[in-house]
């Protein structure tokens, strides 16, 4: 919260990258930068800042990486880099060089210690509500396929409007009820499978995800594989509860395998972008059953 570039991915995914990699280059710039301790603490603020925008500008046109990796960098690389600038500060008012050299190396052993270890797997669960004023009769057609949404369809999102995800544009079933194959197209160039596994008509529709080609992370970011070695996005279902006064709860579940060494961190992520299309889809399914249980109350 995750692979087109298995060396790219390997650092993305890890420690040593993410929080210990950033303090270390953080700290030496200071420590070169600053070896009289006579700058302000503006400069420490300043260098973990400026190295994170060289970082992600090279990254950009030499690497070629995608802006999703890159947001989700910066936020931990700028606290691990101010974290290890004002450590250096700190050790500028102590005798001696040890202390400052032990800091400059423990970073590098961390780093040989941490490809000994094994990756942990974890099963995320991903779940999202929403209320719908309509019967599961009248949403269960949209919740099977939902064809020719429009742009200004579902809601507004820190995924799509300001990161920049392709909007789900249709799904188109091939065939009802289980074994059939349901194809998403996100934008103009996303596409994917989902094999239904559970049909229950205005109960419950399950399937499980098949990604077919690499359109996902070659319009996205290229590190961010749905089925690759660091993420797995296993399976999902759609749950339809009827309620009181006419209205149906409606619950989006997603199920993926977080397979990195950061996983707490990029559960974070995962809960915000595939939270925010979770939500979005809901809200095209619920707008559009809305209007069809208005037309069929007033026919």
């Amino acid at each position: 919260m995750l692979s087109a570039s298995r060396a790219g991915s390997a650092w993305f995914a890890s420690i040593w990258f993410l929080a210990l990699l950033p303090a270390l280059l953080s700290a030496l710039i200071c420590y070169i930068g600053d070896p009289d301790r006579t700058r302000s603490e503006v400069f420490y603020w300043w260098v973990p800042v400026i190295l994170c925008g060289l970082v992600s500008a090279a990254s950009i046109f030499f690497l070629r990486e995608g802006v999703i990796c890159l947001i989700m960098l910066a936020p931990i690389w700028m606290g691990s880099g101010w974290v290890g600038a004002f450590i250096m500060r700190s050790q500028r008012n102590r005798r001696g060089r040890s202390v400052q050299s032990s800091f400059l190396i423990i970073p590098l052993v961390a780093a040989m210690v941490e490809a000994q270890l094994p990756t942990p797997h974890e099963t995320v669960v991903l779940t999202r509500s929403i209320v719908v004023h309509a019967s599961p009769e009248d949403i269960w057609p949209y919740a099977v396929s939902s064809r020719g949404i429009g742009p200004d369809e579902g809601r507004w999102t820190i995924t799509h409007n300001l990161i920049g995800m392709p909007r789900p544009r249709q799904s188109v079933v091939d065939k009802l009820g289980v074994g059939g194959v349901r194809t998403a197209y996100w934008g103009d160039h996303v596409n994917f499978e989902e094999r239904i596994v559970e049909w229950v008509p205005g109960r419950k529709l399950g399937w499980r995800f098949n990604f077919t080609n690499s359109s996902v992370q070659d319009y996205t970011d290229r590190h961010i594989s749905p089925d690759g070695e660091f993420l797995k996005v296993d399976s999902g279902d759609y749950t339809l509860r009827r309620i009181a006064d006419g209205k149906t709860e409606l619950t989006l579940t997603t199920r993926y395998i977080a397979k990195t060494r950061v996983n707490p961190y990029a559960k974070l992520w995962g809960e915000l972008m595939m939270g925010d299309v979770q939500d979005n889809v809901l809200t095209v399914i619920k707008d559009r059953a809305e209007r069809t249980a208005a037309s069929r109350r007033r026919a």
